[in-house]
């Protein structure tokens, strides 16, 4: 309420009551009956004219506590004048609404790229792209790997939805709680910011009262301040609000982001239950009960998070858990295009990352975007000489020495203390710890002070940065791939300037002084380190690591590292030892490949593109390492062929049946069907032996919202009922793109089938063709008529020859051709048992529906010449378009 006009507002009430009331408004004030309000003597209150009145009450009260004490007495007095009180506070309401919008779009109306000291400040709404966020993730810890498409535990549908529609209601419940999680840079803070800013321009979300961001790294300078209030710590984060004493009746969204940052304990199990929002209590109580729903259970609640910190939240209090993908690939260009205004230079930019795999993969994250942007521009705007990077490391390389130039134009020292060397050495340090938020006790342990760290923040604005929060400093590196390459350029400092391998623990380092030093001895510590690592937490910093072994980047970083380039050979026996381990197991060792690519030795990828161009293999079928290689390519090619179909790679004129494919290589084309870059549409795994476990595998690919596949063949592989209820996810998704499905030769009959048949009728089942041949069906025709019948129905081809149907079910069959909603074009049922009795079934559909049907086989039945009459007969009909009857 506006303070200055509460006396008046209570005088003018007052001034409408008849003198009886007034007297009786002043009994009540000293009588016992305003429980949870200060009792007034009876001396100070009776007699009093309408002005003292007023004055009394706002002196015993306040003025919230005043105005809420007359509402009260009003209504016991039955007085209607209350509601003008009511409509009065509601008309203050807005007013302290709008000072809040005023505030928060004057935060987030800009956004920092680089620091927020020297970076440059741009529009968010200028340069927001809009990011690719699914519903339906799976909480707990998952890979924080970039490049690395995240496996699920689970089967989940994942569908698409928009930020603005996070907290909107399905039909079985209230969203009130959203857990948000995405790998570092993705765009969560972003998001969060844009989110805000539309409410406080008034352009979404208008039907929240009050909307409060409270990232946890400013939840975390709050920690000292002793026990609070929910509407305590409110209005110290939000002094605009002071006039509000409570929330339970407004409409609230508070914004959790970073909960990885938090430094509260978050003991949801042993917190007490808070309700009022006017009681102190710790800081931890409050969040616990804001989140679980005890405190304001009817505001709600977003928070954003890194997935390592999801567990930190139990499942039960989450009501919609979401993750953010990034950028699709039409995205990612449209930010180039957003950030860079001459046409020509970001059409550049976009054909130079389509040309490495590296950067095209990488390009889904948005602040990867961001740095790639503004490093190419600023070399063409310099006009520097030589090619640009198309590797990461020669990335990341060039954008540090674009900070050491900066660091050069202001006369930091650039030997001796070597700032770079310092950063490095807190980067390494720190991703040991699994730490990519560093506090003043972080840095002491690399022996750096805050002062140091806040100057490195001020120089080195596009790796490290700083963020004053109330009451301490804040550090961190701007991306976490960023905090990896610094860690191994100190990995590789340390090895080729003090022969020192820091990747050995304290006691193996003690015993290596005695072993032969060699730098393909430190190289194959770091790439089994990697591959012991189960969730790829070094898989990253080794790319970098092999890739500062290049000749080429070691004369890059001399001027800051001032180390001779040597090691050639050594490389060598690196590439060669990778080779060796992508044989032996190639399921798991993907991310060798892109080592293999910053060491630019991509003769196993070479070997397989030519091996696609050709067609076929002529002398033997791929080993381990090449299907490796070509799952790789399927993964990250944007020029490989849309179609791929196996009897190209099988020496057997038989075609697929010599493929030998089994379940393990699921996993592979799963990835590679989800991956960001995979432009596959046609698939064909014919005559392997995936069995029902190797279709599950596959079907977490198909889920993907990257997925393209179109056509998807399966004949043949030894599968069951088991795999018709995998596959009916991936076909009901709104994500889905399936259109031909080939399960012949497979015994599909049981409960499985039914749920397939349960997601061909989801209106968001694209399937156009169903190739149901020879799979032991005798009884789904009743389950195949109700997908024929929805409206939505897109099935125009089903092959449902060489099952034992016999009449009964094809007349169950033809209920569904008969519906109006059929649009099936082409059906076949040779070898299916049908007789005269069938026929006449057919026929009378025919006769309901005549426009669709054009193509029918009944070859190798019991027709005899009169029911093959009865399919004829109906060919004289004009609206029948029956072309072809076998």
């Amino acid at each position: 309420t506006d303070m200055a006009n509460v006396k008046e507002q209570l005088l003018d009430i007052f001034l409408e009551l008849p003198d009886e009331d007034l007297r009786t408004f002043q009994w009540y004030l000293y009588s016992s009956n305003l429980e949870g309000f200060l009792h007034i003597p009876k001396c100070k209150a009776e007699g009093l004219d309408r002005l003292r009145t007023v004055d009394l009450v706002v002196q015993t009260y306040g003025y919230e506590g005043a105005v809420s004490v007359t509402v009260i007495i009003l209504e016991k007095m039955k007085q209607k004048l209350y509601y003008k009180i009511v409509l009065s506070t509601e008309s203050d309401l807005l007013t302290i609404q709008e000072r809040l919008k005023c505030t928060l779009k004057e935060q987030c109306l800009k956004v920092y790229e680089g620091n927020a000291g020297e970076g440059q400040r741009m529009y968010l709404k200028e340069i927001y792209t809009e990011l690719h966020v699914i519903a339906g993730a799976w909480g707990g810890l998952s890979d924080e790997r970039e490049f690395r498409q995240q496996k699920s535990k689970q089967m989940a549908v994942e569908e698409t939805i928009k930020v603005r529609n996070l907290f909107k209601p399905d039909q079985e419940r209230r969203i009130r709680t959203v857990l948000t999680q995405g790998i570092p840079g993705m765009g969560k803070t972003v998001c969060a910011q844009k989110f805000t800013l539309s409410w406080a321009e008034g352009e979404e979300h208008q039907n929240m009262t009050f909307l409060f961001p409270l990232p946890f790294r400013e939840l975390n300078s709050f920690m000292g301040e002793g026990d609070s209030s929910l509407m305590g710590l409110l209005h110290w984060f939000f002094p605009q609000i002071k006039p509000i004493e409570k929330l339970s009746d407004s409409k609230v969204l508070f914004i959790f982001d970073g909960l990885d940052e938090s430094l509260l304990p978050l003991n949801f199990k042993y917190n007490k239950v808070l309700r009022d929002e006017t009681e102190p209590a710790p800081l931890d109580v409050l969040i616990t009960n804001l989140i679980t729903g005890d405190l304001l259970c009817n505001a709600f609640v977003w928070i954003t998070c890194r997935p390592a910190a999801t567990g930190k939240i139990p499942r039960k209090y989450i009501d919609q858990w979401t993750e953010i993908k990034g950028f699709t690939e039409d995205r990612w260009q449209e930010y180039f295009k957003k950030r860079v205004s001459d046409d020509a230079l970001s059409l550049r930019i976009i054909d130079h990352v389509k040309s490495s795999k590296s950067l095209y993969v990488m390009c889904q994250i948005p602040i990867f975007c961001w740095i790639t942007v503004t490093l190419i521009k600023r070399m063409l705007h310099d006009d520097v000489t030589g090619r640009l990077p198309n590797t990461m490391t020669e990335m990341y390389v060039y954008l540090l020495l674009c900070q050491t130039d900066r660091m050069a134009e202001r006369h930091y020292p650039m030997s001796g203390d070597n700032i770079c060397l310092k950063l490095a050495e807190l980067a390494f340090r720190q991703l040991e710890q699994r730490k990519q938020i560093f506090y003043e006790a972080d840095l002491k342990e690399c022996h750096m002070d805050i002062n140091e760290a806040t100057m490195y923040s001020g120089v080195c604005t596009e790796m490290f940065h700083m963020e004053a929060g109330r009451g301490q400093k804040v550090f961190n590196f701007v991306h976490l791939s960023i905090q990896e390459f610094l860690a191994a350029v100190f990995a590789h400092y340390s090895y080729m300037h003090n022969k020192e391998n820091v990747l050995l623990g304290r006691l193996e380092r003690l015993s290596s002084k005695l072993w032969r030093k060699s730098l393909f001895g430190f190289h194959k510590s770091a790439i089994e380190r990697a591959l012991k690592s189960p969730d790829g937490h070094w898989d990253l910093f080794l790319r970098f690591l092999l890739g500062l072994s290049l000749k080429s980047n070691q004369e890059l970083l001399y001027g800051v590292l001032h180390l001779e380039a040597e090691g050639e050979e050594d490389v060598a026996k690196t590439i060669q030892f990778i080779k060796e381990i992508i044989n032996e197991e190639p399921e798991s060792k993907l991310n060798l490949f892109h080592c293999l690519g910053e060491l630019r030795d991509e003769s196993l990828v070479q070997e397989i593109q030519s091996f696609v161009s050709s067609g076929r293999i002529v002398s033997t079928q791929l080993s381990s390492a090449q299907w490796s290689a070509l799952t790789f390519e399927l993964m990250t090619s944007d020029t490989l062929e849309e179609t791929f179909d196996l009897k190209k790679y099988s020496r057997s004129e038989e075609g697929l049946n010599y493929c030998n494919l089994t379940e393990n290589c699921c996993p592979l084309l799963a990835s590679a069907l989800s991956s960001t870059s995979s432009h596959l549409t046609d698939l064909d795994l014919s005559n392997n032996k995936l069995k029902d476990s190797g279709v599950q595998l596959l079907s977490e690919g198909l889920l993907s919202p990257q997925c393209k596949l179109k056509s998807l063949r399966l004949s043949c592989c030894g599968l069951t009922q088991k795999s018709c209820s995998y596959l009916s996810s991936p076909l009901s998704s709104d994500s889905g793109k399936v259109k031909h499905l080939d399960l012949s030769g497979n015994s599909l009959q049981g409960p499985g089938f039914s749920t397939l048949c349960s997601g061909l009728k989801n209106q968001h089942c694209r399937l156009e063709t169903l190739i149901l041949k020879e799979c032991s069906l005798q009884k789904c025709c009743a389950d195949i008529a109700l997908v024929l019948s929805t409206n939505n129905s897109h099935m125009k081809e089903l092959d449902l020859s060489e099952n034992d149907l016999e009449d009964l079910e094809v007349e169950l069959l033809s209920n569904g051709i008969a519906n109006p909603n059929c649009v099936l074009e082409t059906l076949s049922l040779s070898f299916c048992g049908v007789t005269v009795k069938g026929c006449a079934h057919l026929a009378s559909a025919l006769s309901s529906n005549p426009s669709h049907l054009r193509q029918l086989d009944l070859s190798y039945n019991y027709l005899q010449d009169s029911g093959a009459d009865l399919i004829s007969d109906q060919r004289d009909d004009p609206l029948c378009r029956l072309e072809h009857l076998r």
